[in-house]
């Protein structure tokens, strides 16, 4: 019994790398040639599995944009279920999850642009593949009005959609943030930010932020 388990828990380890490997690979090969010129058989090469292991996890290129989202989403929540208590309010939990959420995707900003522009394509398999992301960004705008850091007089949805704007510019605006370092991203993000939320913080009725 003990073997089998020993066997059963090297082959999940076994398939849970082989998966990330082919996202690596997709990752690298999809920033550097483009979507539409790479083909399954070089990621399969860069990742070190054969064509139909690439196939076994995911049965198109579409299914790899998936996969690369849902890594993106579950290192970023791996990362703050470490982090956030260490925040003082929930206002600095939101900010350090735009943080996140923009350098993780600066890794990437040409594959990035891609999965965002058919996040909205109804038509494409990758449509609302971002809900989960802003799922969780609601929940803590909604924390941030009720605890008195945000305006409760607008709308959730709203404030929502400017943060989802943050996401877009730093994106689609920003230009040679890949030379940049950690912490000049960083002054730069904050700035941004509080700029377009400035006008719906409140004082604090707790701590000082």
């Amino acid at each position: 019994m003990y073997t089998m388990c020993m066997k059963n828990s090297r082959r999940a380890l076994n398939k849970e790398k082989s998966r990330s490997s082919i996202l690596k690979a997709s990752r690298k090969l999809f920033s550097k040639q483009g979507y539409d010129e790479t083909f399954i058989e070089e990621i399969a090469d860069l990742a070190e599995v054969s064509k139909a292991t690439v196939y076994n996890y995911f049965p198109d290129k579409d299914s790899l944009l998936i996969g690369i989202v849902e890594e993106v989403e579950d290192n970023i929540e791996d990362y703050l279920e470490n982090e956030f208590s260490a925040e003082a309010n929930d206002l600095d939990r939101i900010r350090r999850f735009m943080a996140e959420l923009v350098f993780a995707s600066l890794q990437y900003p040409s594959l990035t642009r891609r999965i965002v522009f058919l996040n909205s394509d109804r038509n494409s398999t990758l449509y609302g593949t971002l809900n989960e992301i802003e799922s969780f960004l609601r929940k803590l705008i909604a924390a941030a009005q009720s605890d008195g850091y945000l305006s409760a007089e607008v709308s959730t949805d709203i404030i929502l959609d400017l943060l989802m704007g943050i996401l877009f510019i730093t994106l689609f605006q920003w230009t040679g943030e890949d030379t940049a370092s950690r912490q000049q991203q960083q002054d730069k993000l904050d700035r941004l930010f509080n700029s377009i939320m400035q006008q719906y913080f409140l004082p604090t009725t707790g701590d000082e932020q």
